[in-house]
C-alpha cells in the first residue's frame, strides 16, 4: 500500500469519498505522526501504508475511537501534542473514517493479488474472464452499494491488467501518461448480453482518454482484419474545423501498437464495427 494507491482508491472505486481522498491521506500522515508517541501499539516505526496485517489496522482503529472519546471529556489523550490539525481531524472523524477506507484499501490489495495469480497461471482469456468475474463477485446486476462497489473493483482490475498489457501506454499514440489512459472495453461492459466477456484482457484497448471516448460512442472503430483505425461519417463532417487534423484526421488508417499479450479479439472488434460504430 502507498499514500497514492489510497488517494486512486479513494477516488475510483469509492465515489462517496472521492472529494475527501486528500483529507483522508492527511489524516493517515498525522496518524503515523502521533502513533509515534503512545505505548499502546508499536508499529517499529512504520507508516500505516506498510501495514499488512488488517488485525493492526483494525486496532488503532479502535484505539483512535477511545481517545477521540477521551478528547471529547477533557482527558489527556494521544493527540495532545503538535498543530491544531492533529485535534480537529480526529474530533471531525477524519481519522476514524481514513482507516476504515485504509481497511477497505488493504482488502482490496489482497484482491488483487489474488487476481494476479490467477492472470499470471491462466493462458485462455475466456476462462481468465470467467475466473475473475467469480473472484470479484460481480455476476449479480444491481444499483445497491455493494453490487457497485464490486463492479467498480472490477473494473478498476481490468484498466490495471490492460495497462500492463500495453506497457502503460496508449496504443494509437503512445502517451504514456497514467492519468490519461483508460482501459477501452471493446465490447461494452454495459452490454448485459455479453457480459462474460466483461474482463477478458482481449476485451480490452488501452486509449488515451479523447480516444477512448470516441471509440466508447463509435465515433471510431478498429478494422477486425489489421487493427487500422476508420473514422465514422459523424467525425469526417468536422474536417474542414481545425481540431479535425490534429486529432482525427492524424489517425485515419494507423494501426494500433500490439499489446505484449493478448491480442484484440477479432471477433470483438467486429462486434464493435457493427453495433457500436457510427456509420460507415
Amino acid at each position: 500500500m502507498d499514500r497514492q494507491g489510497f488517494i486512486d482508491f479513494n477516488t475510483r472505486l469509492s465515489p462517496e469519498n472521492s472529494g475527501k481522498a486528500n483529507s483522508y491521506s492527511q489524516a493517515i500522515n498525522i496518524l503515523d505522526k502521533v502513533l509515534l508517541h503512545q505505548n499502546v501499539i508499536d508499529l517499529n516505526g512504520q507508516s500505516l501504508y506498510d501495514i499488512h496485517d488488517i488485525s493492526i489496522i483494525e486496532k488503532v482503529l479502535d484505539l483512535v475511537k477511545d481517545e477521540v472519546k477521551k478528547m471529547k471529556i477533557g482527558l489527556p489523550n494521544i493527540f495532545d501534542f503538535g498543530s491544531s490539525k492533529q485535534k480537529s481531524y480526529p474530533l471531525g472523524g477524519f481519522c476514524s473514517a481514513a482507516l476504515s477506507s485504509l481497511i477497505e484499501y488493504a482488502q482490496y490489495e489482497e484482491e488483487v493479488i489474488e487476481a494476479d495469480r490467477i492472470v499470471a497461471h491462466e493462458t485462455n482469456p475466456q476462462r481468465i474472464s470467467k475466473k475473475l468475474i467469480d473472484h470479484f463477485d460481480i455476476t449479480k446486476e444491481g444499483e445497491d452499494k455493494e453490487s457497485l462497489t464490486k463492479q467498480r473493483k472490477g473494473q478498476d482490475y481490468f484498466r490495471r491488467m490492460i495497462l500492463y498489457n500495453y506497457g502503460g501506454r496508449c496504443a494509437l499514440t503512445g502517451i504514456d501518461i497514467p492519468q490519461l489512459l483508460l482501459a477501452s472495453h471493446i465490447i461494452p461492459w454495459r452490454d448485459k448480453s455479453h457480459k462474460q466477456f466483461r474482463l477478458n484482457p482481449c476485451n480490452g484497448i488501452c486509449l488515451s482518454a479523447l480516444y477512448d471516448k470516441a471509440f466508447d460512442k463509435g465515433l471510431i472503430t478498429f478494422s477486425p482484419d489489421d487493427y487500422k483505425v476508420h473514422l465514422s461519417s459523424a467525425l469526417r463532417e468536422n474536417e474542414t474545423k481545425e481540431y479535425y487534423a490534429q486529432h482525427f484526421g492524424c489517425i485515419i488508417g494507423k494501426k494500433l501498437t500490439m499489446p505484449s499479450e493478448f491480442m484484440p479479439n477479432r471477433d470483438f472488434l467486429a462486434y464493435h464495427r457493427d453495433h457500436i460504430f457510427c456509420g460507415t
